[in-house]
Parts: C-alpha cells; sequence; structure tokens
C-alpha cells in the first residue's frame, strides 16, 4: 500500500509536457496611410498547428513625446487550422506641443498562444523602457540641439534677409542661400544622427521588447 501511494505522489508530481507552438507566427504589417493623423498596422497571426490554437496580446502604446504607455490593449481569441487572424491598429500622431518632430505613437506588442483557453501573455513596456533609457535620452537630446539650430537658422533668415514689400529680391536669395550654406551642415547633421540612434532603439529589441512605429511624421520645412 505505501508502495502504491508512494507511485501515485511521484507521477502527480511529474511536470506536464510543454507544448510545442512553434507552428504559430505573426507580422507586424504597415499599411499605406490614408490620412496624417494616424498610422495603420495590421498584426497578422498564423496557424500552421494540426488544429485550432487561442491567442492573447498585450498592446502597449506609447506617447511618442514622453514614452510613457497611454494606453494598453488585450484582445485575445481563437485562429482555426491553417487559417488567420488579424488585429488592426491605429497609431495617431504626438500631440500638439510635439510641434518640432512630430511622430506617430510607438507600441510593443506581446503574444501568448495555448490549445485550450485561457491563452496568457505578459507586458513588459516598462522593463523594455528601462533597458533603452541610455538610447531615449540620446534621441532626446539630439532632438533638442536639432531644434536650437534650426530656431536659429530661421532667426538668421528673418534678421538678416528682410524681404522688402514688393517681395522676395535677387539679394535676398543669395542673402538666404549663404545662411544655409553655413548652418546647412550642422543641421543636416543632427538629422541624421537622429535617423541613426532610432535605428539603433527599433533594431536594439528582441521578441517581446520589439519596438514599432513611431516613424518621422514631417520634417521642418527650411
Amino acid at each position: 500500500m505505501a508502495l502504491a501511494l508512494l507511485f501515485l505522489v511521484c507521477c502527480a508530481s511529474a511536470p506536464a509536457a510543454e507544448v510545442d507552438l512553434s507552428c504559430m507566427s505573426h507580422s507586424v504589417l504597415g499599411k499605406k496611410p490614408v490620412t496624417d493623423r494616424y498610422k495603420e498596422y495590421d498584426v497578422v497571426l498564423t496557424n500552421r498547428c494540426p488544429g485550432p490554437v487561442y491567442w492573447t496580446m498585450c498592446i502597449e502604446r506609447l506617447d511618442p513625446q514622453s514614452h510613457k504607455i497611454l494606453e494598453v490593449h488585450t484582445p485575445s481569441g481563437v485562429v482555426e487550422e491553417e487559417r488567420k487572424s488579424r488585429v488592426n491598429l491605429q497609431m495617431k500622431t504626438g500631440p500638439d506641443s510635439m510641434s518640432f518632430q512630430k511622430r506617430y505613437q510607438e507600441f510593443y506588442l506581446n503574444i501568448g498562444y495555448a490549445i485550450q483557453p485561457p491563452a496568457k501573455t505578459s507586458c513588459a513596456a516598462r522593463q523594455c523602457e528601462s533597458e533603452i533609457s541610455e538610447l531615449r535620452s540620446q534621441i532626446d537630446a539630439n532632438q533638442a540641439v536639432w531644434q536650437k539650430a534650426e530656431a536659429n537658422l530661421s532667426k538668421q533668415l528673418a534678421s538678416e534677409c528682410p524681404e522688402s514689400g514688393w517681395g522676395k529680391t535677387e539679394e535676398v536669395d543669395s542673402c538666404e542661400a549663404a545662411i544655409r550654406e553655413a548652418l546647412g551642415p550642422e543641421i543636416e547633421k543632427l538629422a541624421e544622427t537622429d535617423v541613426q540612434l532610432r535605428e539603433q532603439l527599433v533594431n536594439s529589441g528582441q521578441g517581446g521588447c520589439q519596438l514599432h512605429g513611431g516613424d518621422l511624421f514631417e520634417k521642418p520645412r527650411r
């Protein structure tokens, strides 16, 4: 009797085998924008498993200026064998106070799968942002210098190359060209640095820390 009881306890404590759900995959597809107010993305789940799979997501939308979490969405569902499920996302542009470099909202995406409901997943934006805080600071600092350089350019154009009441003249055009030639290289370098840093930002994340969205919305006009 004692041996039978020991056998049952032993078997009951054995860990359950994990189910391999590598047959599930997802992609994040940017759609052609139809308005400047937001940019759309489709999260597409593809089921190549031998049966239906339940899924749930944690989608965390970030403010493009403060990088703080604005909203958390947790859609869920089931996708049948050899079928796809699609979740549409709309990333809005930055707030009105973001007058220099407007960008779309960013988002993190985590997905969990299960063969029996409910599927579970975790949200990781806070942890992910802490890992890239130094890179965020570099981007913000570069942008502050860039904004100051653009403002200085505009100020010099207005003060040193005033237009007459008859509109632009050859003298005004020549004056503006000289100032842009002098200040342009610095501004272009700052713009290139912004692109390089943002590429690092997007490429540094792995798995649930992959950052999506935040594409450049408009460049300052010179």
